[in-house]
């Protein structure tokens, strides 16, 4: 009886240690998402850029499966660097293609997928993670792909501050 009563203990315990876990990190999540202003529409996110004289910057990312994109999420965009540089000089627009097919309508999957082949015409194939940044008008003005495990985000920063002068 006492092995029953403590295998439960030990159950009950696993499960409030995990549930905790989780929900940290959907805390950490949901406030790296609330620092910034994606813009959900593409052609929103062309209007405002025109309206404030601002770069559009384009997130090329598969936000259900890509481990790179997660990692550039937490070491380049929740950077209080980034979020300065953002705020004066770029609106941002998260171009996903996800796994699962709930996250994305298919209205806006047809939208992500023509940013991707007007935007990676010069490059062979697809990489994720990408960014874009382009002016007001769609014209490209530079573009990174892809991201490494060491956490350096110096090449991002240097393509926001060479697109930006």
């Amino acid at each position: 009886m006492k092995k029953i009563i403590l295998l439960f203990t030990v159950i009950l315990l696993q499960t409030s240690f995990l549930y905790a876990q989780e929900e940290t990190s959907d805390k950490v999540e949901h406030s790296i998402t609330n620092d910034l202003n994606w813009i959900s529409s593409y052609d929103d996110a062309q209007k405002l850029a025109k309206e404030q004289n601002k770069q559009i910057l384009i997130f090329f990312t598969g936000s259900d499966w890509c481990g790179l994109c997660k990692l550039l999420k937490k070491d380049f965009f929740s950077s209080d660097e980034f979020k300065a540089i953002a705020h004066d000089n770029l609106i941002l627009y998260k171009a996903d293609f996800p796994r699962r097919t709930d996250i994305v309508s298919a209205e806006d999957k047809k939208v992500n997928e023509a940013l991707d082949n007007k935007y990676s015409k010069s490059r062979s194939k697809r990489s994720f993670p990408t960014i874009v940044i382009t002016n007001a008008n769609g014209v490209e003005l530079g573009f990174i792909e892809s991201y490494n495990f060491i956490h350096d985000t110096t090449n991002h920063f240097r393509l926001l501050k060479k697109s930006i002068q």
